[in-house]
C-alpha cells in the first residue's frame, strides 16, 4: 500500500517519537545531557526537513529510530543518542564536521566522522566502496567502540524498513548485513540484534526457505506454548519451595539458526530438538550467582532426564564476548527435548545487550576484569591489523573477519602457560602468536610429545612445543595453513619484503626465490578458483575494464547465450525457479548465482556496483545441471529403482550417479540436467517414495 503524505499527522508523529525517546533517555541522563539531546533533535529535524525515505516517510523518522535502538536496545547513553540523531547530517546535508565540533564538542564530531561515508575519493572498478567505508569505521572504532555500536543500530533500522527498497538494493544491503554486520554484532555480544539481523538478511537472500520455516513455526506455535507451560510448572514449584525467585521466559530459535542447523546437521525441521528454549533469570549479588545457577540446574536434573553431552558451562568458561550462562537439555514429558538456560540478571543483560551492558556494570564497580581483557584484546588485534603494511581495504576486511570468531581452543606451552587461539588454528598459528620470528622459522612441532607438521590443527588441551630451523622461511602456501590474521599478515609481509629486496638488490638467486613464491601464490589462487568455479575477487579486479559499461542493468536468463554472455556459477548451480543475481566480470560476461549462495553474498557485500538484476525467462526449454544427495538402507534392486524413477518415469538426463554402501546404509550423489525447481521438487518427492529411502535432498553449495 503506497504511503500517503499528511504533513500535519507527520509533525505530530515526529513529536510523539521524540517524546518516546525522552521517556527512555530520561532516567539515564542529567539536565545538561537532555538539553544537548534536544539541541541535536532540533538540528536533525531542520537539516532533514522535506527529505523523505524510499518508503515516503519523513527522513527524520530514521535518526530518531536509531537513537531509540541505541538507548533502549543497547543501553547506550547521551553521547550515543546525540550522535545517532546526527549520524546522517554531515553526509546528507550542508552541515560540516566543524559545525558539529562547534555545537557539540570534539567527541561527538569524531564519532560522527567515523559514521560518515567516504565521498571525496575517486573510486574505480578495482576498489570496493563498501570495504573502504568499513575500514574508515574501524579506524574510528579503534578509538571509540561506540562508532560500530551506532552503525549497528543504523543498520538494524534499515533492515527493519528494507521492504521499500528496490530488489537489487535489498540484495546488496542484506548481503552486507550478513557478511559484515552480523559477525560484529556477534563478537560484541549483541545476541538479540545479531539474531534479528540474520533473519532479515535471510528474508531477502533466501526468501523461499525463510518463509517455509516461518510457516512451520507459526503452525507449531500453540503446541510449543502448551509444552513449555507443562515443562516449567514443576520446576517453578520446586524453585519456590527452595526460596529461589526466578523470572521464567521462553524463546524460539531464530529462523536463520534453524535453517543453518538443518544444513549443518543434515536433518529435517522436526528433528531439531532445541527449536525452543526456557530461560531462568534470577537477581542476586555477584558472589552468589554461581551457587544459585547450580541449584537450579540440580532441580531440573531431579525432575527430568537430561542429555549430559549437551551440557554447556559458560559460567567458568565465558565466551569470547563475555557471555555467561549454564545450559542443559532436558526431555519433557511430551517426549521433546527442551534447552534450559540458567543465569543471573547481570549475565542476562550482558548476553542480550553485549558490550554496552558490560561497560555499564564496569562503571558500577562490578569486577568484570576477564571480560574486559577479552574485549580489549580483540580491539588491540583490530588496531594491529590497521597498522599492517601494504594492506588495502579488502585485505583489511578479510583479516578483521578472521579476527571475529568466538569459538576458541586452549593450548599449553611446554612450561604450562595457556594460550588462547581461534578454533581451527594450526601449529603455525601458535608459532606466530608466540613470536613472529618463531613463526618465520617454524618447521613443525611436538603436540603431546608427538611430532606433527606445521599445518596440524590444534585441539583443546594440547601441549605444544614449536620446532624451528634457521634454514626455514615463510612460503606462499603457508597463508592457506593458518587461521589467525596475525599469522597471515606476518607471512604476507615477509613475502612482500622479499620481493622488494629482490627488485632493489637485483640479486638473481633471491629474485628467483621471490618469483617462485609469487608463482606459488598464483597457483593457490588458481586452485581456489577451480574449487569455487568462479574467478577470485583479486582476479576480477584485475580484469574489469571499460567494456563493462556496455553491460545492461538487468537481463533475462534464457538459452540464447549469444545475446548476453553469462555463466552459471558451479558453486551453487542455480536452476529456473531459484532466486538469482548476476555479477559483472570481464568481457561483458555475467556470472549467475543463487542469491543465498555464500560466494554471492560475499560479492554483493563488497562490490554492490557489480550487481545485475537477473530473472529467469518463463517458458524456456533449457536444462541446467543440478544435484541431489540420497541416503537409505541398501537392498537388492535399489539402484535400478532410482534410475527408473529418473529416466523412465520423469524422463530426465543423468550426468552421474555415485553410490557407496557401508554397514547396509548407502549414501549417493546424483547429478542430472533439469529444467526448474518445480521439476527438481517432483523428482525428490518421487525418490522419497522408494522403499527403504530415508532422505533425499538438493545438494547445497560447493558440493
Amino acid at each position: 500500500m503506497p504511503y500517503i503524505i499528511n504533513e500535519q499527522e507527520e509533525n505530530r508523529a515526529i513529536v510523539r517519537k521524540y517524546r518516546e525517546l525522552l521517556t527512555v533517555v530520561y532516567p539515564k541522563t542529567d539536565k545538561d545531557e537532555r538539553k544537548a539531546i534536544r539541541k541535536a533533535f532540533v538540528l536533525a529535524t531542520n537539516a532533514h526537513n522535506g527529505v523523505r525515505r524510499k518508503s515516503g516517510e519523513p527522513y527524520i523518522y530514521h535518526p530518531i529510530a536509531v537513537a531509540m535502538i541505541c538507548c533502549k536496545e543497547m543501553n547506550l547513553g547521551a553521547t550515543s543518542v546525540i550522535c545517532a540523531l546526527l549520524h546522517d547530517v554531515v553526509e546528507d546535508t550542508d552541515y560540516t564536521l566543524e559545525n558539529m565540533r562547534d555545537m557539540f564538542g570534539d567527541l561527538v564530531a569524531e564519532i560522527i566522522d567515523g559514521l560518515t561515508k567516504i565521498e571525496d575519493l575517486v573510486f574505480d572498478n578495482n576498489m570496493s566502496i563498501q570495504a573502504e567505508n568499513f575500514k574508515k569505521i574501524f579506524l574510528s572504532m579503534s578509538k571509540d567502540v561506540r562508532v560500530i555500536l551506532i552503525k549497528l543500530a543504523d543498520r538494524l533500522h534499515n533492515m527493519r524498513t528494507l521492504d521499500s527498497m528496490p530488489p537489487e538494493k535489498q540484495l546488496k544491503i542484506a548481503s552486507e548485513t550478513s557478511y559484515f554486520y552480523v559477525p560484529f554484532a556477534h563478537r560484541l555480544g549483541l545476541y538479540t540484534i545479531k539474531s534479528e539481523l540474520e533473519d532479515y538478511a535471510m528474508k531477502y537472500t533466501n526468501p523461499t526457505e525463510y518463509y517455509a520455516i516461518a510457516e512451520r513455526l507459526k503452525g507449531t506455535e500453540e503446541e510449543r506454548t502448551h509444552l513449555i507451560e507443562e515443562f516449567v510448572k514443576p520446576i517453578k514449584e520446586n524453585l519456590e519451595a527452595n526460596g529461589i525467585h526466578a523470572e521464567i521466559s521462553s524463546r524460539t530459535k531464530s529462523i536463520y539458526s534453524i535453517h543453518q542447523k538443518i544444513i549443518r546437521k543434515n536433518v529435517n525441521f522436526e528433528d531439531i530438538y532445541d527449536i525452543f528454549a526456557v530461560r531462568f533469570v534470577f537477581d542476586s549479588p555477584i558472589e552468589e550467582e554461581f551457587e544459585i545457577c547450580w541449584k537450579i540446574y540440580k532441580i531440573v536434573c531431579l525432575l527430568y532426564q537430561t542429555n549430559p553431552s549437551r551440557d554447556r558451562n559458560f559460567l567458568t568458561h565465558p565466551k569470547a564476548n563475555g557471555y555467561q550462562s549454564l545450559h542443559l537439555t532436558a526431555m519433557s514429558k511430551a517426549g521433546k527435548w527442551v534447552e534450559v538456560q540458567i543465569r543471573s540478571k547481570r549475565m542476562d543483560e550482558i548476553a542480550e545487550k553485549g558490550l554496552a551492558a558490560h561497560y555499564k556494570y564496569k562503571e558500577d564497580g562490578t569486577d568484570d576484569s576477564d571480560v574486559d581483557a577479552r574485549l580489549e584484546d580483540w580491539l588491540l588485534k583490530t588496531r594491529e591489523i590497521l597498522m599492517s603494511k601494504d594492506s588495502d581495504a579488502l585485505d583489511f576486511l578479510n583479516e578483521v573477519r578472521l579476527n571475529l570468531g568466538l569459538k576458541e581452543v586452549y593450548v599449553f606451552t611446554p612450561k604450562g602457560d595457556m594460550k588462547t587461539l581461534p578454533a581451527g588454528s594450526t601449529v603455525l598459528d601458535l608459532a606466530y602468536a608466540l613470536h613472529t620470528n618463531l613463526g618465520d622459522h617454524c618447521i613443525g612441532a611436538k603436540v603431546n610429545y608427538n611430532i606433527v607438521p606445521l599445518n596440524k590443527v590444534l585441539e583443546n588441551g594440547d601441549q605444544v612445543e614449536i620446532i624451528t630451523s634457521k634454514r626455514q622461511s615463510p612460503k606462499a602456501e603457508w597463508v592457506e595453513f593458518v587461521r589467525t590474521s596475525k599469522a597471515k599478515r606476518s607471512i604476507r609481509d615477509f613475502l612482500r619484503s622479499e620481493l622488494r629486496n629482490a627488485a632493489q638488490a637485483d640479486n638473481p638467486e633471491l629474485a628467483a626465490k621471490s618469483q617462485e613464491n609469487k608463482q606459488q601464490q598464483e597457483e593457490i589462487e588458481r586452485f581456489k578458483r577451480k574449487v569455487t568455479g568462479e574467478i577470485s575477487n583479486r582476479t576480477i579486479d584485475d580484469l574489469i575494464d571499460e567494456q563493462l559499461k556496455a553491460t545492461p542493468s538487468a537481463f533475462m536468463l534464457d538459452g540464447d547465450y549469444e545475446k548476453i554472455k553469462y555463466v552459471i556459477a558451479t558453486c551453487c548451480n542455480p536452476i529456473p525457479g531459484d532466486q538469482v543475481v548476476g555479477f559483472q566480470v570481464a568481457d561483458n560476461k555475467i556470472v549467475v548465482h543463487q542469491t543465498s549462495c555464500p560466494h554471492a553474498i560475499e560479492q554483493m557485500s563488497k562490490f554492490g556496483n557489480r550487481i545485475i538484476k537477473t530473472k529467469w525467462r518463463k517458458g524456456q526449454d533449457v536444462a541446467f545441471l543440478s544435484g541431489i544427495r540420497l541416503t537409505g538402507f541398501d537392498r537388492k534392486g535399489m539402484i535400478k529403482e532410482i534410475i527408473d524413477v529418473v529416466t523412465s518415469q520423469l524422463d530426465l538426463n543423468i550426468r552421474s550417479l555415485n553410490i557407496e554402501t557401508k554397514n547396509n546404509v548407502f549414501t549417493g550423489t546424483l547429478m542430472l540436467y533439469i529444467q526448474s525447481v518445480r521439476a527438481l521438487t517432483n523428482l525428490i518427492e518421487s525418490l522419497r517414495a522408494i522403499d527403504s529411502m530415508e532422505k533425499v535432498e538438493r545438494i547445497g553449495y560447493d558440493a
